[in-house]
């Protein structure tokens, strides 16, 4: 697992990253071929070797996107330091490396990272930070120092590619699929079953080894056993967050979900952090990622591994999401604390509560649940062994008593 060094959070130059993002969203850059770009001036390793490799999450991309997602693996046998700063070169005509410049008083956080050996990390690059149109489409490179070593990873821009802005995983949305959609018209990327067995099972991997890695992605399942209607699910990582969608038919169901767990056979999305805690939650939130009995132990010993470097490093054990995604909360394995905590516009801010400071009347907080109108209802045991039900207003920080059971 990835060790963070540092979180310092200063300016390389003269402005935060905000503004120079929202400069570079208003004043694009001349495209391609309208201005004369420098050309690369890191020096490429004499031996050809990096401690790290480097590739980009897919290889092709369309140029609507905002982001290219890039891996890190740390290839030899001792940790080596990194931080967040990266180039990007475009390739000319006459196969020359050139550089994209950055926008005005571009800024970086000064994030230093120490990736062990055998381990991987994954950033993105934005190119809101690049003064440049890339709307024309072309050839590209990641350049990144990892001490003293530069590292590179190529990209294509290319109208109509697969992943997009629209399509940034690859996948339609499931109202958009045929009605006739099923085993005979599954795309490439979908992993499908049958009662012949499992197409293209490899995907769940990539999958979790994605999430992991905290790129968002996407599992698209078809299930079409001949009998009934064809279920196709879609499992949707982003923002720290799984967005379960469900059709059968012209029934779509919704709901979101925290984790992945096991429980040494299937593999279910929960919200609860470790199986103990999601089989107490069972009967209301806890769905299969791929159909009972189709996880094979390779895919278990992973999920395995995400939740024991989960609760290494965070203190959250039930953990619920607002139906738009814009609000988290969780409870901690202290009986009468949770927290609650916004995210938008890439941001977010957050705080921890106990009821210890409330009436002293609660012990435990069983349960939690966003509601229609925003608010967040706690379940509680009380100190005389009966029930009592809470309201949070996250916008006013209030806590009031709720219908009592």
């Amino acid at each position: 697992m990835k060790r963070l060094i540092s979180i310092l959070l200063i300016f390389v130059m003269l402005t935060a990253c905000g503004a120079q993002v929202e400069t570079a969203k208003e004043e694009k850059g001349l495209p391609a071929g309208e201005m004369t770009l420098p050309e690369n001036t890191h020096v490429e390793n004499d031996t050809g070797e990096c401690a790290c490799t480097m590739t980009t999450e897919w290889e092709e991309y369309d140029p609507s996107v905002g982001s290219v997602w890039y891996i890190l693996k740390n290839e030899s046998s001792q940790a080596v330091s990194l931080g967040w700063p990266y180039s990007l070169e475009t390739l000319g005509e006459n196969s020359t490396w050139y550089q994209v410049p950055l926008v005005e008083n571009a800024a970086w956080y000064a994030i230093a990272y120490e990736l062990p050996a055998g381990e991987s990390i994954a950033m993105a690059c934005s190119f809101s930070m690049f003064d440049y149109d890339f709307s024309g489409g072309g050839t590209y490179r990641i350049v990144k120092e990892v001490e003293g070593q530069t590292c590179t990873a190529e990209f294509r821009l290319k109208k109509g590619a697969a992943i997009s802005a629209d399509t940034p995983y690859g996948f339609v949305p499931v109202e958009d699929l045929p009605e006739t959609y099923g085993a005979d018209s599954a795309a490439e990327a979908d992993v499908v079953y049958t009662n012949d067995g499992v197409k293209n099972d490899g995907a769940v991997e990539t999958f979790l080894d994605k999430v992991g890695l905290g790129i968002p992605c996407q599992l698209r399942t078809v299930q079409d056993y001949g009998e009934g209607a064809v279920m196709v699910i879609d499992a949707i990582y982003k923002n720290g967050c799984f967005l379960w969608r469900m059709r059968q038919g012209d029934y779509v169901a919704e709901e979101r979900f925290s984790y992945i767990v096991t429980d040494r056979t299937d593999l279910y999305l929960s919200n609860g952090a470790d199986w103990e805690t999601a089989e107490r939650y069972a009967n209301k939130e806890l769905v299969w990622l791929v159909p009972m009995g189709t996880a094979g132990p390779e895919l278990v010993s992973a999920v395995e591994k995400l939740t024991e470097d989960r609760l290494a490093t965070n203190r959250a054990r039930y953990r619920v999401w607002s139906a738009d995604g814009q609000w988290e909360a969780f409870l901690t394995e202290v009986p009468t604390e949770f927290f609650v905590s916004e995210h938008s516009g890439g941001g977010g801010r957050g705080s921890m509560y106990n009821l210890n400071q409330w009436d002293g009347l609660e012990t435990v907080i069983w349960g939690l649940e966003w509601q229609e109108d925003g608010k967040l209802l706690l379940v509680c045991e009380t100190v005389d062994g009966g029930a009592s039900r809470l309201t949070f207003d996250p916008e006013t920080e209030t806590l009031e008593n709720g219908t009592g059971n």
